[in-house]
C-alpha cells in the first residue's frame, strides 16, 4: 500500500513536470494527493524565519503571506511544536489562539487547516501546510497520505541542495524560496528608531502590516527606502502607507 500511494506521488509529480508546471510540482502534488483544496511548503531554519517555498493556488498563497504576516497559525505552530497540528473548523474552534490569523483565514474561505513537519532524520526543514474549503477532519488515509509527501518533500528539498558548497543554499532553493531579509534588515531600523528590541521591533512591523492591510515585505521596504518611519516620541507610523 505504502509502496503504490509513493508510485503514486511520483506519477503526479512526472505527469505535472511533463506540463512544464515546475516550481509548483510539489504543492500541486500535496494538495492532489491528499484530497484537499489546496496547500503549501514553507522553509524554516532556526536562524531564518519561515518563509514560502511555493503554493499550489491563490488561496494557498494568500494564507502563507498572512501566516508570515501576524506570525501565527498552522504551520508556525508546527515549526514551534514539531507536531502535526490540526484544526478541522476554524469558524467553531477557541482552542488555537490564533487572534489575528483565525478571521483573516476565515475571510479568505479556509475553514479548516492543518500542518506537518516536514523532517529529514533530526534535521528540520519546514512544513507542509493544507487547507480545505468545508470544515472536516483529515481521514485516516489523507492523514498517511499527507505524511507520505511530507517526507517526499523534505527528499525533494534536500535533493535541491545536493550540490550546493557547505553553509550555503542551492542556487534552486534560492530561485524558489522566498527568503526576505529585507524583513529582519527593517525590523533592525524600527528597533534602532523606537529604542525596541528587535523581537519587539519585529512585533511592532508585523501589526502595522496587518493593519493596514499590507505584506511584511511591502511594509519592510517603505521602511528600508526611508518611505516610512516609526516616530519614538508620537508612537505613530509617519510617510507612506
Amino acid at each position: 500500500m505504502f509502496s503504490d500511494r509513493l508510485l503514486s506521488v511520483f506519477e503526479m509529480m512526472a505527469s505535472r513536470e511533463r506540463r512544464g508546471v515546475e516550481r509548483e510540482v510539489l504543492c500541486a502534488v500535496a494538495a492532489e494527493i491528499t484530497g484537499v483544496d489546496a496547500a503549501a511548503i514553507a522553509l524554516a531554519a532556526d536562524e531564518l524565519p519561515m518563509t514560502k517555498f511555493c503554493t499550489s493556488d491563490l488561496l494557498a498563497g494568500s494564507l502563507v503571506d498572512l501566516e508570515i504576516t501576524v506570525g501565527e497559525g498552522p504551520g508556525t505552530k508546527t515549526l514551534a511544536t514539531d507536531a502535526i497540528v490540526s484544526e478541522p473548523d476554524l469558524a467553531a474552534t477557541t482552542e488555537s489562539g490564533w487572534m489575528f490569523y483565525t478571521p483573516q483565514a476565515l475571510a479568505t474561505g479556509a475553514r479548516s487547516v492543518f500542518g506537518f513537519p516536514v523532517r529529514i532524520g533530526m534535521i528540520r526543514l519546514g512544513v507542509l501546510c493544507l487547507y480545505g474549503l468545508e470544515p472536516g477532519d483529515l481521514s485516516n488515509e489523507q492523514l498517511s497520505d499527507a505524511l507520505l509527501m511530507a517526507s517526499v518533500v523534505g527528499r525533494g528539498i534536500v535533493a535541491l541542495q545536493a550540490g550546493a558548497p557547505p553553509h550555503t543554499l542551492a542556487n534552486e532553493l534560492q530561485r524558489e524560496a522566498t527568503f526576505d531579509f529585507s524583513v529582519h534588515q527593517a525590523a533592525g531600523m524600527i528597533a534602532v528608531q523606537a529604542s525596541l528590541s528587535i523581537a519587539n521591533a519585529l512585533v511592532t512591523l508585523r501589526m502595522h502590516a496587518f493593519s493596514t492591510t499590507k505584506s511584511l515585505a511591502h511594509i519592510s521596504s517603505q521602511i528600508i527606502s526611508r518611505d516610512l518611519r516609526f516616530d519614538a516620541t508620537s508612537q505613530e507610523w509617519i510617510g507612506e502607507n
